[in-house]
């Protein structure tokens, strides 16, 4: 962070600035690929349909917006594999709708591993929606990412990571991905709403109102130490890529879905 944005919001200058004009939508949980240490923690703690968003609540936050004259440069659709959404092309339909009447500079688009079953979706809303961007992972099978997510800071290197430290957000988080949304509400990056989940933390912002810099921020304590994003942990799959502190939460979490 530049020191005049330091000055301005009051705040450390080695402290990362979220990209607040971008923002990611995790639609959905859900993913049939199985990658070991997915940042979403899909294989992990697998999600159901109750945790995917709604089309009903993506266009009640457009509305939001569009009331408070908030604007976004980029919305992209990710998981979980996005196709995966019953709802997919309808939700599609709300983003370029806004886009189309609201916000015509804003690039809408989706993430996707080319799903054999639902692809179908992709190809429709293309010709529906031309302008509609699709980035394909070409995940043709389950792999290891280069990044050990499940790696907690805390748990690797505690003498550094202690409650002394400036958890300062990350390059990957917080300048390159934009603000995470998912149906609990904004977070500081995708990354961090898919944490949240697994740990249980009640710390969404939970309108578009609400979202400011100072908020985003303070996410960065109870994110960032639980992520292998921030310390940039590179996976090697010859060693345990799941800390006690992770070992723990997917524990906790995968026994209180089984109760459901």
């Amino acid at each position: 962070m530049k020191q005049r944005e330091a000055d301005l919001y009051g705040v450390d200058v080695r402290v990362f600035l979220p990209r607040i004009p971008h923002l990611k939508i995790n639609v959905t949980y859900r993913c049939d690929r199985g990658c070991s240490n997915c940042n979403r923690a899909t294989g992990l703690c697998p999600s159901s349909k109750k945790e995917d968003l709604s089309p009903k609540q993506i266009e009640c936050m457009l509305n939001d917006c569009v009331k408070i004259g908030k604007t976004w440069t980029r919305i992209t659709l990710t998981g979980g594999e996005p196709t995966m959404h019953d709802d997919f092309e309808k939700i599609v339909d709300i983003l370029m709708n806004y886009k189309k009447n609201h916000n015509q500079e804003c690039r809408v688009g989706t993430y996707t591993y080319h799903h054999p079953k639902f692809y179908y979706k992709i190809e429709n809303v293309i010709k529906k929606h031309p302008d509609f961007e699709v980035k394909d992972t070409m995940k043709q099978k389950a792999r290891v990412h280069k990044i050990a997510q499940f790696q907690a800071p805390v748990d690797m290197e505690p003498d550094k990571y202690n409650n002394d430290h400036l958890y300062h957000g990350c390059n990957d988080g917080s300048r390159l991905c934009g603000l995470g949304y998912d149906t609990t509400g904004f977070y500081c990056c995708p990354v961090g709403a898919a944490i949240a989940r697994i740990f249980k933390l009640d710390i969404a912002i939970k309108t578009v109102a609400e979202i400011t810099v100072k908020r985003l921020i303070e996410q960065y304590s109870p994110l960032c130490p639980k992520c292998g994003l921030y310390a940039y942990y590179k996976a090697n799959v010859d060693k345990n890529l799941i800390s006690p502190t992770w070992l723990k939460a997917i524990k906790e979490y995968n026994e209180g879905r089984l109760k459901k």
